[in-house]
């Protein structure tokens, strides 16, 4: 795994649409769609692929963004533990994740290399039993990122306030901004990674994003983002269309879309 940290508005986008990265099934249009286990999710530039167990856990893991791999395509391979839980995940870049679980909920990760260098530690905390924060500190305890979320009745993360390391006080955070977002009504198909991506730093809301709004840390707008979609009988994506305007740019459009099992 290698950390790429970017402008607030790239790292946002990066790290709040991830939950909305793509790839497209075709299916006979009289055919009822009633599959909803994701088998990728690609965009320009961005890719989530998964794969899974007998028993329906995710077996792997591919992924492609500029925030946590640098634009590489790194491979997870994914473990358990007998309760079920994610007990370790590796990548093909040297890189270990461990979690540790209070309570059966994910409350800390250790980022170490395959020989046991531990890099970074994640700190998890949360409100109405959803994700409120995650803390990012060097193996030192410097800080390096934090993540404060804003959760709707249903789960959908609202507002992301996003921190980063003070270079005058490297164990302290200074604002860097917000992204706030809707969503539609229909079901988020990577919602069901969500554990997974939390240890990748990848909040996942049950809906799909429709629109970002993308401020600094004197609130002035960056960057808005809209999403439309085209959906199967089930109610999952099958693609979408998004659109970013960078205040002073024109609209750029992209595609996105999803494949499943």
């Amino acid at each position: 795994m290698k950390f790429s940290f970017k402008s607030t508005a790239t790292l946002f986008a990066l790290v709040v649409s991830t939950t909305l990265i793509f790839s497209s099934c075709k299916k006979d249009k009289s055919e009822a769609f009633t599959s909803t286990k994701l088998k990728s999710v690609t965009a320009p530039d961005n890719q989530v692929s998964l794969t899974y167990n007998a028993n329906g856990t995710i077996k792997t893991a591919a992924l492609k963004n500029d925030f946590v791999t640098s634009g590489d395509l790194v491979n997870y391979q994914v473990s358990y533990n007998a309760q079920g839980k994610i007990s370790e995940i590796t990548s093909d870049e040297d890189i270990r994740i461990v979690p540790i679980y209070q309570n059966g909920v994910l409350a800390e990760a250790s980022f170490e290399t395959l020989s046991g260098i531990e890099l970074f530690v994640t700190t998890y905390t949360y409100q109405n039993n959803f994700l409120k924060s995650v803390q990012i500190n060097s193996a030192a305890g410097e800080a390096w990122l934090k993540f404060v979320f804003t959760n709707s009745a249903s789960g959908n993360v609202e507002k992301t306030e996003f921190y980063f390391q003070n270079p005058l006080q490297p164990d302290l955070f200074i604002f860097g901004g917000t992204v706030t977002s809707t969503y539609d009504n229909k079901p988020n198909p990577l919602y069901a990674a969500k554990d997974l991506l939390h240890l990748l730093w990848v909040p996942a809301s049950p809906n799909n994003m429709l629109t970002e709004i993308h401020k600094d840390d004197n609130n002035i707008l960056e960057e808005t983002v809209n999403y439309t979609y085209q959906y199967h009988s089930n109610g999952v994506p099958k693609s979408a269309v998004m659109q970013s305007t960078v205040v002073g740019q024109q609209p750029v459009n992209s595609a996105i879309t999803f494949s499943y099992f």
